[in-house]
């Protein structure tokens, strides 16, 4: 056995185990993590260590269940990670956030630039009409520009109509834009992806002290009255939660029963995104916990249901 060996090992440990407490917070103790790894809990703590030298915030709670404490520039750069389509277009604006002037900074741009050249990439996720989309909403805001979003494809609508707007919250990761309508005088928000184009308009901003940033849950629904809610559900249902609203995955954590999971999570206070989730999904749920708002909602809404 080479002396490189054993460093490799204890690198390759760390690595998953990074991985598996970013993918799974509170999800872990130290015993759960040795026998997951074939090692004792005094090699773990010894990780730990490693891990807290290296400049990470482990954070527990009652049950001794171990998360990452994560600054706000390094959990935006860990949401773009997800490399899904609509999340991406934010990641050389995450890259010049987190990389700060200094040599620390500098190297882990030079390690992203190295993993990503963005003029060779033709993924998806990098689409050029998604990313005209945002620089040109971008551009509008700094200069405080209307726009028209043309041939928006509203949830409510079979048709598609040209909005006029005052873009003052652009949030990618989330596929929302927060901004005035000028004709129906009123705040709207808006997911980029369904608008066609983009077109800056010769209009400067004429409502500006109507723009008041909202709240957006992980079902991308804009609202500032939430409420927390409480679901158990099994695997098939945490699978498809996960996919199709991926930033729930940081509420979701497993319980003491086996493959049985607890999502927590403040959501808009007309459950939109998640009434929809719980009748498709009913069969996978375990429990509606509560509040008793959401299960009431739920059965006046299948009262109203017609087959």
């Amino acid at each position: 056995m080479s002396l490189r060996e054993p460093e490799f090992g204890t690198k390759m440990r760390l690595l998953r185990m990074m991985i598996a407490i970013m993918e799974r917070p509170r999800a872990y103790t130290k015993k759960a993590l040795a026998n997951l790894y074939g090692v004792s809990e005094d090699t773990i703590k010894k990780d730990f260590e490693i891990l807290r030298n290296a400049g990470f915030v482990l954070e527990y709670d009652t049950k001794y269940r171990y998360r990452f404490a994560e600054e706000k520039p390094y959990q935006q750069l860990k949401q773009l990670l997800h490399f899904s389509e609509e999340d991406q277009v934010l990641l050389m604006h995450a890259i010049d956030t987190v990389t700060i002037n200094d040599e620390k900074g500098r190297k882990l741009k030079r390690k992203l630039s190295s993993l990503y050249d963005f003029r060779q990439l033709g993924h998806s996720y990098l689409r050029r009409p998604y990313l005209s989309k945002v620089n040109t909403l971008l551009e509008a805001k700094k200069e405080n520009y209307q726009v028209y979003l043309m041939d928006y494809r509203s949830s409510t609508s079979n048709n598609m109509s040209n909005r006029l707007v005052e873009p003052f919250h652009i949030d990618p990761p989330s596929d929302t834009l927060q901004a005035y309508d000028v004709d129906k005088k009123a705040l709207r928000h808006y997911r980029i992806s369904r608008i066609k184009r983009v077109k800056l308009s010769n209009d400067t901003w004429q409502y500006e002290g109507h723009h008041t940033i909202m709240r957006t849950d992980p079902f991308r629904i804009v609202d500032n009255h939430q409420v927390m809610v409480h679901i158990r559900m099994r695997l098939g249902a945490y699978n498809e939660l996960v996919e199709r609203f991926p930033m729930t995955r940081s509420f979701l954590i497993e319980s003491e029963e086996p493959e049985i999971y607890d999502f927590q999570c403040n959501v808009n206070h007309r459950f939109l995104g998640l009434t929809n989730f719980i009748l498709g999904f009913y069969h996978q749920l375990v429990e509606v916990v509560g509040p008793e708002s959401l299960i009431d909602h739920l059965n006046e809404t299948t009262k109203k249901m017609k087959f």
